[in-house]
């Protein structure tokens, strides 16, 4: 296993000639497979201050013990990473990359004003998931502290690729298998089209409630379309499907609820079972449990995923962080591309 992390965390530098050689990065400190980030960043020459708080997931201690083990795999890096529980002006203000993650959200005034206007901040995500309360744009334009977020599409990137299987793993954590079942999809956003290819050749049968103008390419893609985004109408067909997989923009709206924006009523007169899969987007969790719509997972923290990369394993981690990472750094020279392929998806 161990060689499989070090092979991995060396392909990612030299997928990306990620060179933070002179750099200081300011990151998140966290645990399981998110403990790569600050590595990556010292493995790629950087000198990383990774701020840690106690979590559901882990403590402050935790933290260090697993960056510290996965650091002392490579030589050196463990010298060039220190693991802070606190944000002090001079970390702040020392930084060339500020990473808008885990524990250092919200990247508000308070911190901010701290930070050296030459620096830059990588949101980690694709810009179209960018969430105000994450960070302060205003004050970044008003500085002209770029912002940018990664395109995960990219193909020295691949995140989007890892869609479908997580949309597997979340059905598989509820007991309900892709072979022999049919599902609906109810999307707003880039990550259905991704979850449709994976599933079409896995499952029996995906119907597809989207935006009109991505109908075509559900259609190229095998798939059912029932319906222009929030509206749908499920035929017979699919009367007895095992349930609706849910991903819907922004993750903070409250999709399923009492504003009715997409009828729970209409799916417990549609659907002979309704069970609802969370992979992004928020929902009354409480309306829809008075409503007998039962939900996987039962309780997911609003404005998160109910299923993240690392559910299916760690390369979509260090694919995910890397190219955050390379974000940051091309970001520093005012670049865009990598390999002549948009990364950085300025805001």
């Amino acid at each position: 296993m161990k060689g499989n992390i070090v092979t991995e965390l060396l392909q990612a530098i030299k997928r990306l000639s990620l060179d933070l050689k002179g750099k200081t990065v300011l990151t998140e400190g966290a645990t399981g497979h998110y403990a790569v980030t600050p590595v990556l960043a010292a493995l790629a020459g950087a000198q990383v201050y990774a701020f840690a708080k106690d979590s559901s997931y882990g403590s402050v201690q935790d933290v260090k013990n697993q960056v510290e083990a996965l650091g002392s795999l490579f030589d050196d890096v463990n010298e060039r990473i220190e693991v802070i529980t606190s944000l002090e002006p001079t970390n702040i203000g020392s930084a060339d990359i500020i990473t808008c993650s885990g524990h250092l959200r919200p990247l508000d005034f308070d911190k901010l004003q701290h930070a050296k206007y030459s620096m830059v901040v990588p949101l980690m995500f694709e810009k179209w998931e960018y969430r105000a309360q994450d960070l302060d744009l205003d004050y970044c334009k008003r500085k002209d502290i770029p912002v940018g977020g990664t395109n995960e599409r990219h193909s020295d990137v691949g995140v989007f690729e890892y869609l479908g299987a997580m949309a597997e793993k979340l059905m598989a954590d509820a007991e309900v298998s892709l072979q022999g079942n049919k599902f609906i999809l109810i999307c707003n956003n880039d990550f259905g089209r991704f979850i449709a290819k994976y599933l079409v050749g896995k499952c029996a049968g995906l119907a597809v409630c989207s935006s009109s103008t991505e109908k075509e390419a559900y259609l190229k893609l095998g798939a059912d379309w029932i319906g222009d985004f929030p509206e749908f109408d499920i035929p017979e067909a699919y009367k007895d499907a095992e349930g609706v997989i849910f991903t819907a923009y922004p993750f903070t709206e409250k999709w399923i609820g009492p504003k009715d924006i997409i009828s729970i009523s209409k799916l417990k007169e549609q659907l002979s079972n309704p069970k609802i899969f969370r992979f992004a987007g928020d929902v009354d969790e409480q309306y829809c449990l008075a409503h007998q719509t039962l939900l996987y997972p039962a309780n997911v923290k609003s404005g998160h995923m109910g299923v993240l990369p690392s559910a299916v394993g760690i390369e979509p981690i260090i694919r995910l962080q890397s190219g955050g990472l390379k974000v940051g750094e091309l970001m520093l020279r005012r670049e865009t591309s990598h390999n002549n392929e948009e990364l950085v998806q300025y805001l």
